[in-house]
């Protein structure tokens, strides 16, 4: 925290959360198109009792280093999540970034306190994370412990 303004510093954003429709389709484009890449690929599906806020999901989730920052490939699967509902009014496009801390109870606390809305998180074995809307600004803001990528 800064002494001035008690706003949370946050490091650099670790990851660009992008939802798309198709995840292999947009992957192999990105690859063609832009050279990025090797791809890490893979599938989450948290428990009800891992969830923090929200409803369990399922997702197809593929990464790729770009530069500094990992860009992550988000295609929901079913309906009734807050990355199908994204897709649903927006369309594909990025929707949220992410910092990866090393003190997750401590940032999700202060956001808490200084009156940010949680609105979908888990913790599951390998890494606790959640989303807090911005408004004004419309974007996602991720606040991650541990995981892949």
């Amino acid at each position: 925290m800064t002494a001035d303004t008690g706003a949370i510093k946050l490091p650099p954003p670790s990851h660009i959360g992008v939802v798309v429709k198709d995840v292999d389709k947009t992957v192999e484009y990105y690859t063609s198109m832009w050279g990025l890449g090797p791809w890490k690929k893979f599938e989450r599906s948290p428990a009800k009792e891992q969830m923090l806020i929200g409803e369990p999901y399922r997702m197809k989730i593929a990464a790729a280093q770009w530069g500094p920052v990992v860009l992550e490939l988000i295609q929901p699967v079913g309906r009734g999540t807050i990355w199908s509902e994204f897709l649903e009014t927006n369309g594909e496009g990025i929707q949220h970034l992410c910092f990866d801390v090393s003190n997750w109870d401590e940032v999700v606390a202060q956001l808490k306190k200084q009156g940010a809305k949680m609105i979908a998180g888990a913790r599951l074995t390998e890494v606790a994370w959640c989303y807090f809307e911005t408004s004004p600004g419309g974007l996602v803001i991720e606040i991650k412990q541990g995981g892949a990528f």
